[in-house]
């Protein structure tokens, strides 16, 4: 109890007040440390829960939250409100109407989203590098739906909603270069369904989009009825999304639900009380009271600003999309399948990363055939001797006869060797397997092959005592009396090798054909 008396003691730290400053420079494009820089209202306040975001619940679930570490005591996170913080911030307890959600926690600090089940992607100034990153956690379903104790101030999160980061792919804050965001790997994959991004060409101004994000350390919220304004800068556009501190990270999408980029910065205005600029909440004299900072429109003013997704490196947006089909394959999702489809290039060795397994052979590892059957088509032209085998060997090892026939119906070229010795054909007698064989055969496998020692496959299932299989081969025509370099027949190899019954088996066939 002492410990968590100590705790709340400590709460106004947690999150500090530079969580609602601004830098004090009168321009509208400021690039500051985490928390610091400020969005607002455009026109109407449009902010509602989320789970009145009809028809984008899967994104909501894809969005997290950053929290501090310490925010987090015997399983449980700790936040006062938003009315307790900015009464404390203000030094007053009035506020104008159109402040909402005053009695919701104010937990958080920035938000982020899935674009793979374990790449995260946020703001570049809510991540600096991996010590930083590590010293938070990401939490994901931060909703209104959440038990906030408003006694203890504790909030319930599922331990299974909690996340860390393992991994900083890259992060970046640069405002000569005008370049703001991270990308990082968790401590482990998620089952929720990422959000698909472009990859090519640019969001169109008048877009209608969406954000989802944490303003001022709110459970989540859903921002639509907003438009792009102006997409003619390199890395970002500009937006009327309503937003604020906290929302940094955010994702912002379209009608559709394709990401078009991470919301980072926005336009702000000049707190007297303060002596700063701001662009969420501010004092207003004439009421004795705090409200929320309103611009009409976008004119005049930096609107808010989207870093575009199409300017994260070029090999994280790869990752990214091959980590997604690989769940999809690895756990034979159609549907998730087909949405990351649309990305149907990767397939080519062009676009493939280079240190990854195939996706196609990945399928056939899985023995998921619908993905097979789709990538198969892209990439058919440009499979070299050793990918055909390798498809081939997957089908086999794996018993997946439907899909072998699949391969041959494909006109993979059965007695194909790649880097082996030998042909599948071959494999599969050694190994008795008939029904493998069959399909190999009936798709035009040489069965008159010999090694090096003159033995044909005859031979070869003599010398291993498989009468199945050499009453297989002599119906497909293979000699009872040809003799290898030895000397010696089919039937003398059966012998010497103490198989006395296939040897009279030999006999019996040879003298029927004499």
């Amino acid at each position: 109890m002492k410990n968590q008396f100590y705790l709340f003691a400590l709460l106004w730290l947690i999150v500090p007040v530079s969580l609602f400053a601004q830098e004090p420079e009168p321009f509208e494009y400021p690039f500051a440390a985490p928390g610091t820089d400020t969005r607002g209202v455009f026109g109407e306040d449009n902010r509602k829960e989320v789970k009145d975001a009809e028809g984008f619940q899967d994104f909501v679930r894809a969005t997290a939250v950053m929290v501090s570490k310490d925010a987090m005591y015997d399983n449980k996170f700790y936040s006062y409100t938003l009315r307790e913080r900015l009464s404390k911030i203000f030094g007053t307890d009035k506020f104008g109407s159109d402040v909402r959600f005053l009695d919701q926690p104010a937990l958080a600090n920035c938000t982020g989203f899935l674009i793979a089940p374990d790449i995260l992607v946020t703001a570049g100034h809510c991540v600096d590098d991996l010590a930083d990153a590590q010293g938070k956690y990401w939490v994901f379903d931060y909703t209104n739906d959440l038990y906030f104790n408003p006694t203890d101030h504790s909030i319930n999160v599922k331990p299974t909603d909690v996340y860390e980061v393992a991994e900083v792919y890259s992060t970046i804050l640069d405002d000569e270069l005008d370049k703001d965001y991270a990308v990082v790997r968790l401590n482990r994959k998620s089952e929720r369904a990422p959000y698909r991004f472009r990859t090519s060409g640019k969001v169109s101004n008048f877009t209608s989009v969406n954000t989802i994000g944490s303003p001022t350390g709110l459970p989540l919220k859903f921002s639509g009825n907003a438009t792009v304004v102006d997409n003619s800068p390199e890395n970002w556009f500009k937006t009327n999304i309503d937003a604020f501190p906290g929302n940094s990270g955010g994702p912002v999408f379209d009608q559709n639900g394709f990401l078009e980029g991470i919301l980072v910065r926005g336009a702000i205005e000049y707190d007297y009380s303060r002596g700063e600029y701001t662009g969420d909440y501010i004092y207003d004299s004439s009421c004795d009271c705090i409200k929320t900072v309103a611009f009409e429109n976008t004119l005049f003013n930096a609107g808010c600003q989207i870093h575009k997704i199409t300017d994260i490196p070029y090999n994280l947006k790869i990752l990214a999309i091959y980590e997604n089909l690989k769940y999809a394959i690895e756990n034979k999702l159609d549907q998730r399948f087909d949405q990351w489809n649309s990305y149907s290039w990767i397939y080519s060795s062009q676009y493939a990363p280079a240190d990854k397994e195939s996706l196609l052979l990945l399928a056939a590892k899985n023995g998921y055939q619908y993905a097979v059957e789709n990538i198969f088509g892209v990439v058919k032209d440009e499979l070299k001797e050793q990918d055909n085998r390798a498809l081939l060997d997957a089908a086999y090892s794996k018993g997946n006869y439907t899909l072998l026939q699949y391969f041959l119906d494909q006109g993979i070229y059965p007695d194909v060797k790649g880097t082996t010795y030998q042909t599948l054909l071959q494999e599969s007698l050694k190994k008795g397997d008939l029904q493998a064989a069959k399909l190999l055969v009936d798709a035009g496998a040489d069965v008159q092959l010999k090694d090096a020692y003159g033995n044909s496959l005859l031979h070869s299932a003599a010398a291993s005592g498989n009468e199945r299989v050499a009453s297989f081969l002599i119906s497909k025509g293979l000699s009872l009396t040809e003799k290898n370099n030895d000397g010696q027949t089919p039937e003398k190899v059966a012998k010497k090798a103490g198989f006395k019954d296939l040897s009279k088996y030999l006999k019996k066939e040879r003298k029927a054909r004499s």
